[in-house]
């Protein structure tokens, strides 16, 4: 879910400007091919995409615009290619804005991940009008879209021949039972065997077979167990995943902190896929959280982009370059764990100190004369920490708090479960925003960056009183 909310408007816009379009494919094919398209912005919010163009009909596929790899042109074919009347739809996708990181390169797995979604949307529009095929219904193909596109390319990535799809649609079905009045958890590593995957075996029983008894569908927990599953589908074994721990994860990797074990096992071709209790399923590849499904919605996570555009933002707070890692990499972390335990919690870097009696009610602050005397005590134990030096599941619980944890641009603490001062802020277009947390964190972003993380686990970043991204 991105900042950019004009995506769809841009797609209706060329459906009722040329009515003869809309009228080839059909009531259902515009429905379908409004939400598919969206399919990039859902998928990958640190991308942002143009405005689409029509043309002459041209193969479904995703290209680079340039040699330097900035930018994506995604071509989607509407109508069979035999058809004189048949046409295609353009738009670029370039990396979200951000000071020096707007200049990345985008990632050869973001440029797959196109790739599937132009030629998808493509196969369902080769035939004008759009209708329903092989059984399967429009909406229902509307609806699987997203985790379509990223079976596939798992599919194609990882290499095996275990039904990535099916597993993921056994998962969801799993993710609405439960065991003795508890919802399911429920972890496999899968590992890659090229030979294997490839050498026209029948295939194991996981996840057909397997997942249909009850004893073997409560048996791992994602969490400390899980089961091997080769890439044909075979169970191989069950195991403690403690035993995957021996090579140290470092700060390159990111993960939800509940989700270390099976994050550190999914290394050296091995695949970690597990669901939680609270029915999110996590992709986990070479130590580090890829993909996610939350609230019915998939995203690939690329961290990196992600930590650079914030340290652009953190750095226009005045942080010093030396300080941004200590900083910003403490803040991303614990806004993972606050995301996926749904608890929610603000944070806010401020470009100068002097401003957290401007932001922070009076006796919210460390050190203010106001303090309740029980806050004093406690205040010591943070005297001169940092974001850096605060253990991370410190951070996380001191931020389910009521209120926000205030640093300054040195990462120094300032507040925790601090009151900020909303003040009735709007946006910029002026509409005013509901949610105190949502008020205060706009409020806060003019005197820094604030980072609020939603009960529901979306991470939305505010700069200067607008919302800059939203993951």
């Amino acid at each position: 879910m991105g900042h950019w909310p004009t995506l769809q408007g841009r797609m209706k816009k060329i459906l009722r400007g040329n009515s003869s379009l809309a009228r080839r494919i059909g009531a259902d094919g515009v429905e379908f091919l409004e939400h598919a398209a969206r399919a990039v912005d859902r998928l990958m919010p640190h991308l942002e995409l143009s405005a689409w163009t029509e043309g002459a009909r041209s193969e479904a596929r995703a290209s680079w615009t340039s040699k330097a790899r900035d930018a994506i042109r995604i071509t989607l074919a509407i109508g069979p290619e035999s058809d004189t009347g048949s046409k295609s739809l353009f738009a670029i996708a370039k990396r979200r804005h951000g000071g020096k990181a707007a200049g990345y390169t985008v990632s050869l797995r973001e440029h797959d991940l196109c790739d599937f979604i132009a030629k998808r949307i493509s196969k369902v529009m080769s035939r004008v009008p759009v209708e329903s095929s092989d059984g399967i219904s429009i909406r229902t193909l509307r609806d699987a879209f997203d985790e379509h596109v990223i079976a596939s390319h798992l599919q194609g990535l990882w290499k095996v021949r275990l039904p990535v799809g099916s597993l993921l649609r056994e998962l969801h079905k799993l993710s609405e039972q439960s065991y003795e009045n508890k919802s399911y958890s429920f972890g496999c590593i899968l590992e890659t065997d090229l030979d294997a995957a490839a050498d026209g075996e029948d295939l194991g029983s996981f996840p057909r077979e397997f997942l249909q008894a009850k004893r073997y569908k409560a048996l791992s927990d994602g969490f400390r167990t899980a089961y091997v599953v080769s890439a044909n589908g075979e169970v191989a074994d069950f195991v403690d995943l403690e035993q995957f721990e021996r090579k140290k994860l470092t700060e390159k990797h990111f993960f939800p902190s509940w989700s270390e074990r099976i994050a550190r096992a999914s290394r050296a071709g091995k695949y970690g896929i597990a669901l939680s209790r609270q029915g999110d399923i996590l992709i986990f590849e070479e130590g580090t959280l890829r993909f996610s499904y939350r609230f019915g919605r998939w995203q690939f996570w690329n961290h990196q982009f992600l930590l650079e555009l914030l340290r652009d933002q953190a750095r226009a707070q005045g942080v010093n370059r030396s300080q941004l890692g200590r900083v910003i990499g403490p803040i991303y972390r614990a806004a993972l764990d606050i995301s996926f335990r749904r608890s929610g919690g603000l944070f806010v870097i401020l470009r100068n100190r002097n401003n957290v009696r401007k932001i922070v009610r009076s006796g919210d602050g460390i050190g203010d004369d106001r303090r309740l005397s029980t806050d004093a005590d406690f205040d010591d134990i943070f005297d001169g920490k940092t974001i850096k030096t605060l253990h991370r599941a410190i951070a996380v619980e001191l931020a389910s708090l009521d209120g926000a944890i205030v640093i300054d641009n040195t990462g120094r603490i300032r507040a925790y479960g601090a009151v900020l001062k909303s003040g009735g802020k709007t946006t910029k277009k002026g509409s005013r925003v509901e949610g105190s947390r949502t008020q205060a964190a706009i409020a806060a972003s003019h005197c820094g960056l604030a980072i609020k993380i939603s009960s529901d686990g979306d991470i939305t970043v505010f700069a200067n009183g607008s919302e800059f991204i939203s993951v």
